[in-house]
């Protein structure tokens, strides 16, 4: 039983540390994306970067939360450099391979430590569009 819940508390303590690396700023540039869920806005720390003159975000897969609210209800808001904005996320599969390496170059480390946790081929990148 002891052995069961150490290894409990090793991946408990393995989610913590990979929530918090995403969301420090010690790491890199992280923003605020907004979503609706129930009516209510709910709040999702992200990296982002910038390629072809736009911002991407980047979700582990497609099942992700903030993903499932967008899908759900496309009203979003993105918090950067201070500025609220509305935006629309544009599924951008073809930006895969180019949005991982900006991603790895940008948050460098910590980017292949949360890559560990996943499959970067898996991984869904978003371009976020200011909305009319």
């Amino acid at each position: 039983m002891k052995r069961v819940l150490g290894v409990i508390g090793v991946f408990v303590l393995l989610f913590v540390v990979v929530a918090g690396i995403t969301a420090t700023p010690l790491v890199g540039e992280v923003v605020t994306l907004h979503t609706r869920e129930g009516g209510e806005w709910k709040t999702t720390p992200l990296w982002i970067v910038d390629a072809a003159g736009a911002g991407y975000l980047r979700a582990g897969n497609a099942e992700s939360g903030w993903v499932a609210r967008f899908r759900a209800d496309p009203a979003a808001r993105l918090e950067r450099r201070g500025e609220l904005l509305d935006v629309a996320l544009v599924d951008a599969p073809d930006m895969r391979r180019e949005v991982n390496d900006l991603m790895a170059t940008k948050y460098g480390w910590a980017d292949g430590f949360v890559g560990m946790m996943g499959d970067r081929a898996a991984a869904l990148p978003l371009r976020v569009d200011r909305s009319p």
